[in-house]
């Protein structure tokens, strides 16, 4: 039985004495109820209050929703550890444990690991035999196969070479799974580099370790146990199988489980995700295993829950919406909000679209590809070159997204970053906005400030600024604005000031390595300022209007535009979604279905769907939600706009 429970419910010190399933499907309030139930627990829970030591686990999915939890933990987070899994199984397995993790290493692939290395994760936004020479690879590999042949390898290939936890978890078997071009006596040497000498693990090999770890040192579990009373688990129906393995383990005997998903939005199957994780996950042992389902949605207006129901009406869970307004006028201005299928690329069609993202609305598509269609006034040129920069990236370790997003580890990435910087000080006249800048290639605490940013040179560095951008358009390569920038900061003018402020006296801003492709240089040359600026605080920013479904989860806004088409590795149709959408297996179809599920439950107030113009589907569309509405009786308006 599956008992019906409301976001700000509190359990009682009866009920967190079981293990805790929780449905909690869109908008049902999950993180207040997670972090109330914490601070309770913290509060009146005596294994808890009374120890110094004793802390409760919150494992959840991204760095984002970490952070997101911390914030409204606020005080008592000292009590709380709030972390990913991978970020739980670094600090608290893999790095304490090190002895151990060589040992396996040793007697599963017959690698010995010196006692004074230590192995860590991969730095975030960076591939994993990052800093290390292809070359130094190549010739390792000869070494250990007695061997003098030529690789044609990139680091990205050697980086894929990794412990396979799919064929692990099925069959108990430990190997080590590569691309297809890597050559099968190749596949130990390297992974023998990349822990030796890169000293790092993959993602998966986090997971497997880890795992691995616990199950042969009982005493690394006693202490995780006992230090972690509780764990919650948010967003399991993201987790993959031997991360429920691990979860699993833990709540064999004394750590009560709570863990909170919904199956509709299981949307990751690339990195192993499965639905059927969490519909049915059971722990093992004695604690009785409780299931909850937080009933309502408090984020959609009823007509958007209605068509979400329709989405996944071969589920059990079928939501009604609990929003709430300040006043009946309020109400009754949002309520009255239908959904609207806007229909092809019409003027009306496209002055809406325009008209929604103007005034704060986002468009999700299934990919940057078809993300990058809808960025405004910008020309089909300019999206073909932004697709394929994006795509030059595809095999790359490098997420291109991240980096702009983040990181600034690529040199176009900060050079662009850079200029823009520079143009935002020069518009504003922020200090502020130029020391920003500096500080992508030196570190502020580093420049004499008072030499340096005397008013004498401060007058000079706005006078080269004025200078910088004095002939520049929006349709101007930001390339040769960063060609202009460099002419002038090795000018005899400004030349002295800027030997200072970057510590250097051949300081030139480098757009481009030797390890760029032509292709890739041709088309990141032909990015117009205009459109470089919409990339950099736009798109791959936090306040971003323009995002793929899988950056959107967990977010939510008052407008949003729902444009997924499915791929050719969907195995699935629009006709096909809307005649009788299904969620529960772990199919391609069934995916596309979930990602379109999750995309429209983004949307508090105003939800439009953009379709192709195919007359067909808008009538089977309309049919499908009136024998809906009917057969439910919920209200479900909506109208198709061309």
């Amino acid at each position: 039985m599956v008992i019906e429970i409301k976001s700000g419910d509190i359990l009682t010190t009866d009920q967190l004495t079981k293990h805790m399933k929780i449905y909690a499907g869109p908008g049902a309030g999950k993180t207040h109820f997670l972090v109330e139930n914490i601070k309770n627990i913290i509060k009146t829970n005596e294994i808890i209050a009374k120890s110094k030591t004793r802390r409760i686990l919150c494992i959840t999915y991204t760095n984002a929703a970490v952070d997101e939890i911390k914030r409204r933990i606020d005080k008592y987070a000292d009590a709380v550890e709030i972390c990913t899994i991978h970020g739980f199984i670094i600090e608290h397995i893999i790095t304490p444990f090190q002895q151990d993790l060589k040992k396996i290493i040793l007697e599963d692939f017959d690698i010995e690991v010196g006692k004074n290395i230590k192995i860590t994760s991969q730095i975030e936004g960076l591939g994993i035999l990052h800093g290390h020479e292809k070359e130094d690879i190549y010739d390792f590999i000869n070494n250990e196969n007695s061997t003098s042949q030529e690789f044609e390898y990139s680091k990205k290939v050697m980086g894929d070479v990794q412990v396979d936890i799919n064929q692990y978890c099925n069959s108990g078997k430990t190997s080590l799974i590569a691309p297809s071009k890597v050559e099968e006596n190749h596949k130990l040497p390297i992974k023998k580099y990349t822990w030796t000498k890169a000293r790092k693990l993959t993602h998966d090999e986090i997971l497997y370790f880890g795992y691995r770890i616990l199950m042969e040192n009982s005493t690394a579990t006693y202490a995780l146990r006992v230090k972690f009373p509780f764990v919650f688990v948010d967003e399991f129906q993201d987790t993959n199988p031997l991360q429920t393995l691990l979860i699993k383990h833990l709540g064999e005997k004394s750590t009560v489980l709570g863990i909170i998903g919904d199956v509709a939005q299981s949307i990751y199957s690339f990195q192993g995700a499965k639905p059927t994780q969490f519909l049915e996950f059971e722990t093992l042992g004695e604690r009785e295993l409780v299931e909850y389902n937080i009933i309502g949605n408090r984020r959609s207006t009823e007509n958007i829950v209605s068509l979400s129901n329709f989405l996944r009406k071969s589920d059990s869970l079928s939501q009604k919406s609990v929003k709430t307004y300040n006043n009946e006028s309020q109400k009754s201005k949002t309520e009255s909000q239908k959904i609207s299928f806007i229909i092809g690329e019409t003027p009306t069609s496209k002055a809406l679209i325009d008209q929604i993202l103007q005034s704060d609305g986002v468009v999700l598509t299934r990919s940057w590809a078809a993300a990058f269609a809808y960025i405004q006034n910008i020309s089909e040129e300019q999206v073909k070159a932004l697709k394929a920069i994006y795509n030059g990236y595809y095999n790359s370790p490098i997420d291109i997204r991240s980096e702009i997003a983040e990181h600034n580890n690529v040199a176009w990435v900060r050079a662009f970053k850079f200029i823009i910087m520079l143009w935002e000080a020069q518009t504003t006249g922020s200090f502020v906005d130029l020391l920003n800048a500096f500080s992508l290639y030196n570190k502020i605490d580093n420049i004499n400030k008072q030499e340096v940013f005397s008013v004498l040179n401060i007058i000079k560095i706005k006078s080269m600024l004025n200078e910088l951008f004095s002939d520049f358009d929006i349709t101007t390569y930001t390339v040769d604005i960063i060609s202009k920038f460099n002419d002038l900061v090795t000018s005899d003018g400004y030349k002295p000031i800027f030997e200072k402020v970057f510590d250097s006296d051949t300081f030139m801003l480098q757009c481009f390595s030797e390890f760029d492709k032509d292709n890739l240089i041709q088309n990141i040359s032909k990015l117009e300022w205009n459109t470089a600026y919409k990339l950099f605080k736009e798109v791959f920013s936090a306040n971003s209007k323009y995002m793929t479904v899988h950056q959107a989860k967990g977010l939510e806004w008052d407008k949003v535009i729902v444009s997924l088409i499915p791929g050719r590795y969907d195995n699935t149709s629009l006709e096909s979604l809307y005649s009788s959408p299904q969620i529960l297996q772990e199919t391609e179809s069934e995916e596309f279905t979930r990602m379109y599920y999750v995309a429209c439950s983004r949307a508090k107030e105003e939800l439009y769907i953009h379709l192709p113009d195919d007359a067909k589907l808008v009538s089977l569309i309309q049919c499908k939600l009136d024998s809906f509405k009917n057969e439910t009786h919920h209200k479900l308006e909506y109208d198709f706009i061309r």
